[in-house]
């Protein structure tokens, strides 16, 4: 069984659910309208659809989310980052992340997830299945530069950590690595992707197997798959921070030696553990 979350990304609050806890939906399931959304995405963990009505172009200081554990939640910036509201693929909302420089300052932007010291204990899978979902449209790869050579779409745990789950683009290739008390397993797509196209990306982690999957909103049909046949072992976090868009220390604040900032667009964010 899942814990339950309620998530509200508005700038540090907490928010706590009373509702019961309905079945998880299907691996790989999520509409693409916006109730569909709203109804699904309460059945995970920590769920972002951000779908709240805003003004297109206006600064992101939080946004309304559902979920099924008590949550801090904040937007960090550095070097005059920010995120803005921009249209999803449907008739939705999504978080428009810093576009990269060449030179200048590094411009950085992120959310930041924090459970309470009780759900910090209670989300830590241990050997059980845990998933990263996001949907993201990214921009072009941009040419690597000091202290910005990657895009990070969601990170739980550091490099070197204990455990670590990472969904990336690593210059337009999809990749999941996960770590923990036995190995890391990093698994890589064949194939970048499109820039300016939509696309769900989802890492699943699971005793004897990380696979990752990669579906073309745009398109659609059925997901590509990638996968290593081994598992990480037990992944134990403990209260460190979860990211999104961005590398984040052990603080919260982004990381100003390694932002690996993600450049495009993401929407309908899942952390998942069962």
């Amino acid at each position: 069984m899942s814990t339950r979350i309620t998530v509200a990304v508005l700038l540090p609050l907490v928010l706590t659910s009373g509702c019961g806890a309905p079945a998880h939906p299907p691996e790989g399931s999520g509409a693409q309208t916006v109730d569909r959304d709203d109804v699904e995405l309460r059945d995970y963990d920590i769920a972002f659809a951000f779908d709240d009505p805003v003004v297109p172009g206006d600064v992101v200081p939080g946004a309304g989310s559902v979920g099924t554990l008590p949550l801090r939640a904040s937007v960090v910036t550095l070097g005059g980052g920010e995120l803005t509201w921009t249209p999803d693929l449907d008739e939705g909302w999504a978080v428009r992340t810093p576009a990269a420089r060449a030179d200048g300052a590094i411009r950085a932007a992120a959310i930041v997830v924090w459970p309470d010291a009780a759900g910090h204990a209670q989300l830590d899978p241990g050997r059980r299945t845990v998933r990263l979902q996001a949907d993201l449209r990214a921009d072009a790869p941009a040419p690597p530069r000091p202290g910005d050579d990657g895009d990070n779409v969601v990170q739980w745990g550091r490099f070197g950590d204990p455990a670590q789950v990472k969904l990336q683009l690593d210059h337009g290739t999809p990749s999941c690595r996960a770590v923990g008390s036995d190995r890391a397993v990093l698994v890589a797509a064949d194939r970048k992707v499109v820039p300016d196209r939509w696309y769900r990306l989802t890492c699943s982690v699971r005793t004897g197997e990380v696979r990752l999957q990669l579906l073309d909103l745009e398109r659609g049909g059925e997901p590509s798959e990638w996968s290593q046949p081994i598992g990480p072992g037990a992944m134990v976090f403990g209260p460190v921070p979860l990211s999104i868009g961005a590398k984040v220390g052990a603080s919260g604040q982004l990381d100003r030696r390694s932002v690996d900032q993600f450049n495009g667009v993401i929407d309908r964010v899942v952390v998942d553990v069962r």
